[in-house]
This record gives C-alpha cells, structure tokens and sequence, in this order.
C-alpha cells in the first residue's frame, strides 16, 4: 500500500518533526512574503519552458519536444520546439527529459482554516487549485482570498468554496447551521448564495423534503450541491435528483451493497440512539453496518450505480488516501507503526497534531491497555482492516467501469497522517490500486476537476488561452503516477517556482508550523488555537439563519474513554468508534469526523 514515505522525493531532505505548533483559525494574513528572495519569474516577462514532454491529459499522448509560451497568467501557445521562436528577453527553462502536466486540484480540502500553511504546502506539491468542503470562516473574507488568489497577490492554490455545510437536526457539528422547516433551508441556501459561495455542501442527517428543497433553491440561485447523501435518501435517488458530486467511499459503500435498505434504517437508528446517549447501542449498529457492508458488496449494483452517476452527471470524490488513514495494517508493537511518525512529511505538521494522530492510531488499533481484550479479537479486526481497505478499493473500480467520474481529493488535515499537498498524490496511487490507469488518475486530478467545475475554458490541459497553472516533472507520469512527486518546478498563475524557490516554501511551512499559539474562546464554546495560520473562524448562527443558534450538541474535549465502553467494544467497534464519535474526536486531531 502506497504511503507518503514511499513517494516523498529525497530533496526533501531529513527526516524530524517541526518542535511546535497548532490548527490555527484567524484572519488571513497575505503570504506572498513567504517567497521573498526566491527565483520567482515577473508576471509581465514571458516565461518559455523549451524542449519539454507535454502531457495531454485529454488523448494520453506524450507530445516530445514541444515548447510552451506563457505571458501574464495565460499559456498563450504550444507546439513543436522547431516551430516556436524564443522571444528576445523571456526567462527559458530546459524541459529536456522532462514532463509537463495541468495543475494538480484537490477535490476535497479543507484548507482554509490552516491557510497560512496548507497554501504554500499545497502549491509545492504542484496543487494549484483546491475546492475547501466547508469551513466556518466568514464568505466575505473566503471571498476577498480567493480573489487575491486569483489575481496573483496572494501566492496560493485556486479557491473554490462552499462555506458552512449544512445540515439536519440534530447537526453532527455544532458550529455549522441545522435546518428543521422547508423556509430555513431555503433560507439558509438564499444567505450563502448572496454571501458568495461557490456551491452549497449538505451533510447525513437532512430529511428528504429539506434535502430536495436546498437542491431546489441552490438551482435558483445558479449554484449546485454537492457532499453526503443524507440517510433519509438512497445514493441513486440523490444523484437522481441532482446531487453534484457524493464524498468519500465510507457511508456511500452501502449503494453497492444488497443491502442497503437494511444499512440505512439501521444507521438511523443509530443517529436516535446517539441522541438519546446510549453509546452502547450506537456502537453495535456501527460495527453490524460495518459488516454488512463489506460481506454484501455487488459488483453488479456499484457498476450499475456508476452508470446512473454518468447519466445524471454525478460526480464521486472517493477520498481513498482519507480511508487509507484509518484502516492501517502495521501494529502499534512493530517498528512500521514508529516508521509513520518519523517520515519526511510530517516536518510539515504541528507536533501537537503529529502527537494526537499517534495517539489516535494506537487507540483504532486496540492497543493500548485495556483495549485489546483478546488476541483473536485484535486477529478479528485486523481481518476485518483488511477487508474494509479491499472492499472500498473495489468500490471505486467498479463505479468507475460502469462509467462514474472520479476527482481526486484528500480530505487533508482531518485524518492522520493525511496532509495538504502531499497526500494528493497518494491519492492518485490509490486510484491506481483501484483500478484506473495512471492516465485515469491523472485526469481525476486535472481534466475532471476542470469538467465538474465546468472551467474547461482555464483549466484541465496544456494548451493555448488556458490559465498557466502548470507543473514541470522530472520524470513520466504515464508511466508510474507516483512520478507526480517528483517536481522540478510549479507555473503558478503564470510564476515560475522553481524547486529552489518551492524549498524555500517548504521551510517557510515548517517555520509556521513550530510556531507557539494561544487559545482563544471559539465557535460553539469550543477552544481554538489561534496565530498567524488563516482566516477567521466564528459562529454561523447569526450570519447564515438569522435569529437562529445552531441546534445539536456542541464539540467538546475527548477524555479517555471509560472502562465500560473499553471493555464492550472490540477492535473494529474501537476503529470506528475513535473516528467517528463527536464526543472523542480530539484523539483523532480534529473536533470534527471526515467532511
């Protein structure tokens, strides 16, 4: 199974932990000073990269030995060296041997709150566009960065963003809006199309009517709708009836299961039982869902599904790399567990964070003491692990020949060892072990983002009129995804970074990282640490449903579970229990399960 110690290129140089830091939420400050004193080419200077491989992620050819021609933020030609002249004065880099591909996107990001480190980290992996699934940052201020982004003040990936989620009562987090009535729905999607979002993302817990009419008012306002399929609906329904894009191949396996009806009533109950308090009962139903749908998965049905999303123009963000996360195979006992948290990658993460991801791990795995019963019991699990890692891996690939679009995205940050810019391209080999070509792959992280966003105009390839958003390898993509890694040099809104200057990015990012931060009261009466890292995080209620404060149960801290729950629940229950449950999800790194 691919990991980010596998990918990692070596000029990231050693391997260690930054001594500091935290998740931060304030208001945005600019970074464009993180590239002071780096080769970063004059907006205005035409920029040439001569004798290069050029990718066409559209057809799968290789075109050898062309030229590519940029001026301002746009690709203004393309073709074979001998027939384009170099003008006098541009800035020339040798593409001899190497490989020229679109702008990498992360199709599920959460980057915003963690801007001022997941930006440059993003762009030095060659991640010139994210689409952030939700955040509780003011829209005038997500508004006001991405269009600095886009006009080149601020050095970043591409912003598109959804704002607040929205949900059903009771919402699974507290900071974000729930809707019980038709009119605040509709209320709700009217607040966030004025405010400026991009699309409207919607969570498990809407009931039929309120999901239809949030799809009903978002079309009014132009906008579309993607995220969760609420429980109150089947997957072919939602797509049926509109649903741009489904997140993440967890819940949404269960379309591809026969039996689904059974999965979705049990999983309503569980949603009753977790308000009423009784945890023992939650995690029953979780661990009986969890079987059933790995031991009743149909081929037949996920293909058949797969056609359905084709036709009706679904698009499915199976964010593998996030499940990868949390069903890992090593052993707390063995030197591979310790080899996750010694990788190069993780000089880019806080050491709180890379602590409590530790943490996390070693409790899915049942192995701290007092919760691995029993020997056979961890066996079990790990059986089950294992299963669950074939089970979604299948999933994706039979959606995918029954004709589903796939886009790449990471759900970054949420999960351990799951970080902005890096495990995108364990994604793409992800996809790969699902069952896509490297080509596949390639397009779901640059062809199919600029096909769903419908920006085949600026995005999705190499060619004349395009934004110059481009990344420059040093070896064939086609050949090994994994060679995505291996960046030479990054064409952002028409700047050359080239690797010295995406070093430089790199150590600014572990520079924030070690950065010492102060807690401050946040949204829902819940602590965040704040500094220097992105843009504000504050309550909704009043912004998005005036007059309203957001319903359901508030996020708190995670104590150590107590002995009753350790002593009930086996391995398996323990890996779903620790990234799913709201009420222990600090272990995890974040307050908030998978978005």
């Amino acid at each position: 199974m691919v990991s980010s110690t596998q990918i990692l290129p070596s000029c990231l140089g050693r391997e260690g932990l930054p001594s500091r830091g935290a998740v931060w939420a304030v208001r945005f400050i600019g970074i464009f000073s993180l590239l002071a004193g780096t080769s970063v080419a004059a907006q205005d200077t035409t920029l040439v990269i001569a004798h290069v491989t050029v990718v066409d992620v559209e057809s799968g050819e290789r075109l050898p030995d062309h030229t590519v021609l940029v001026q301002g933020e746009r690709v203004v030609a393309v073709g074979p060296s001998a027939d384009l002249a170099v003008p006098a004065g541009a800035v020339v880099v040798d593409g001899t041997g190497r490989f020229l591909i679109p702008g990498l996107w992360d199709m599920h990001s959460h980057a915003l709150l963690r801007w001022r480190w997941a930006a440059p980290l993003n762009v030095a992996f060659g991640v010139t566009g994210i689409r952030d699934m939700a955040t509780s940052a003011p829209l005038d201020e997500v508004g006001r960065l991405r269009d600095d982004v886009a006009a080149g003040r601020t050095v970043g990936p591409r912003i598109v963003a959804a704002g607040p989620l929205i949900d059903g009562a009771p919402p699974i987090f507290g900071v974000y809006p729930a809707v019980q009535t038709e009119a605040e729905a509709r209320a709700v999607v009217t607040s966030l199309a004025e405010g400026g979002a991009d699309f409207i993302k919607i969570y498990t817990r809407l009931p039929r009517d309120l999901f239809l009419a949030i799809l009903d008012q978002a079309g009014r306002h132009g906008l579309r709708v993607a995220g969760h399929v609420p429980l109150a609906t089947t997957t072919a329904e939602a797509s049926d009836a509109g649903l741009w894009s489904v997140e993440h191949a967890y819940r949404h396996r269960m379309a591809c299961s026969t039996a689904e009806d059974e999965i979705r009533a049990a999983l309503r109950q569980q949603a009753e039982a977790e308000a009423h308090g009784d945890q023992v009962a939650y995690e029953a139903i979780e661990e009986a869902t969890f079987r059933l749908g790995i031991e009743t998965h149909s081929a037949e049905r996920c293909e058949a599904l797969g056609h359905r999303f084709a036709l009706n123009g679904t698009w499915f963000v199976p964010t593998l790399v996030e499940m990868r996360s949390r069903f890992r195979p090593e052993r707390y006992n063995e030197p591979a567990f310790d080899s996750l948290f010694t990788q190069v990658a993780l000089r880019y993460v806080p050491r709180p964070l890379a602590a409590r991801w530790r943490d996390g791990l070693a409790y899915q795995l049942g192995l701290r003491e007092g919760l691995a019963p029993s020997e056979s019991n961890f066996d079990d699990g790990e059986r089950l692990r294992t299963r669950e890692v074939e089970t979604r891996l299948r999933m994706v690939g039979d959606l995918h020949r029954g004709g589903a679009g796939i886009l790449a995205g990471t759900d970054a940050f949420e999960f351990p060892l799951v970080i902005n810019g890096v495990s995108l391209h364990e994604e793409l080999a992800l996809l790969v072990q699902a069952g896509l070509t490297p080509l596949e792959a390639l397009q779901a992280a640059t062809l199919n983002p600029a096909r769903a966003l419908n920006r085949m105009h600026d995005h999705g390839s190499v060619a004349p009129g395009k934004l110059a958003d481009l990344v420059l390898l040093d070896a064939d993509p086609l050949d090994d995804v994994t060679n995505t890694v291996r960046i030479h040099a990054v064409i952002l809104n028409g700047r050359l970074l080239d690797r010295s200057a995406l070093d430089t990015l790199l150590s600014q990012v572990e520079t924030e990282v070690a950065k010492p931060l102060q807690a401050t009261p946040g949204a829902g009466g819940q602590g965040h640490e704040t500094g220097a890292g992105g843009i504000s995080h504050r309550p909704l209620s009043r912004s998005v449903l005036p007059g309203k404060s957001p319903r359901g149960r508030n996020p708190v801290p995670a104590p150590v579970p107590p002995p009753h729950i350790t002593r009930r629940l086996n391995i398996i229950t323990l890996t779903m229990y620790f990234s799913k449950n709201q009420r222990w999800m600090s272990i995890m790194s974040s307050s908030r399960p998978w978005m």
